[in-house]
């Protein structure tokens, strides 16, 4: 059977990767955001959001434009995006804020 007999379905049941199922950029997004909610006890773990929060969005962007399998691959995609996205805008507001208490502090 070649190629190009293989229905749609049967073509994207070839090899569903990792990357190809969303579920890369879930993990790193919730893991950009978990790190957020280390401040209290590890400060300096949110530094790590900064990397997750960029890795969800682009992993969840490649498997976007890559078709993901099914529609829970596009729910795990979007949601890693939403995430990641969290996490760069949360380490954004923490640094944001340090920077802030440093200038009060100083003067």
């Amino acid at each position: 059977m070649s190629l190009d007999q293989l229905t749609t379905t049967d073509r994207l049941d070839i090899a569903p990767e990792g990357h190809r199922t969303g579920m890369t950029s879930l993990a790193l997004g919730a893991g950009a955001v978990l790190v957020l909610g280390s401040l209290p006890i590890l400060p300096y773990l949110v530094f790590l959001a900064l990397p997750l929060g960029v890795a969800a969005v682009v992993s969840g962007v490649r498997a976007l434009r890559g078709g993901v399998v099914g529609p829970s691959g596009r729910a795990a995609s979007v949601t890693g995006i939403t995430l990641g996205s969290l996490g760069l805008l949360g380490w954004a507001c923490l640094t944001l804020l340090w920077f802030l208490v440093a200038q009060a502090v100083s003067h």
